[in-house]
């Protein structure tokens, strides 16, 4: 009886380069199929972000306003609003209530040019009615602004595209 004492042939595993090449080519062109599209949705989600931390801060300008029984405005913080905005109580204290930081790559605009929004103790806006504009400052296809308007009787409200 013979005996073999050869070594038995192993099947290697894994991927040779050929197909790890190719197989990072195609990766590598998907992803650049969909990079301005995925771009476009960072820049609305940012947008969108935004106009709803505006929103919760007229929400809550109007809600301390009531709450405190004191006049309470909500104030750009430099020359524009794209510089961010506070919340104060407007009486003898003038208390901070919020602190909102700049948004960087966005603009946001008021129709009347205020540059403050105040509500008396009943809630009520006591400026005249404005609306923001939320839009990024370079235009971008794809990318859609918002708009947010304060109704009489104080109350934010959201929706898409510019103010008219």
């Amino acid at each position: 009886m013979l005996v073999s004492r050869g070594h038995p042939r192993r099947h290697a595993r894994g991927f040779t380069l050929i197909e790890l090449v190719t197989t990072i080519t195609v990766m590598a062109i998907f992803a650049g199929l969909a990079l301005p599209s995925f771009r476009e949705f960072v820049a609305n989600q940012r947008i969108r972000n935004v106009s709803f931390d505006l929103m919760a801060s007229l929400t809550l300008a109007r809600s301390e306003a009531v709450t405190r029984g004191i006049p309470v405005t909500l104030k750009q913080s430099s020359s524009s609003w794209d510089q961010g905005w506070k919340v104060i109580a407007t009486d003898a204290s003038n208390t901070i209530i919020q602190n909102q930081e700049a948004y960087k790559g966005l603009s946001i605009t008021d129709s009347a040019s205020l540059g403050a929004v105040s509500y008396g103790k009943d809630g009520r806006a006591v400026t005249a009615s404005t609306k923001f504009t939320v839009a990024p400052s370079i235009a971008m296809t794809g990318v859609s602004s918002r708009c947010i308007s304060i109704g009489l009787s104080g109350v934010p409200s959201s929706s898409m595209g510019a103010c008219q």
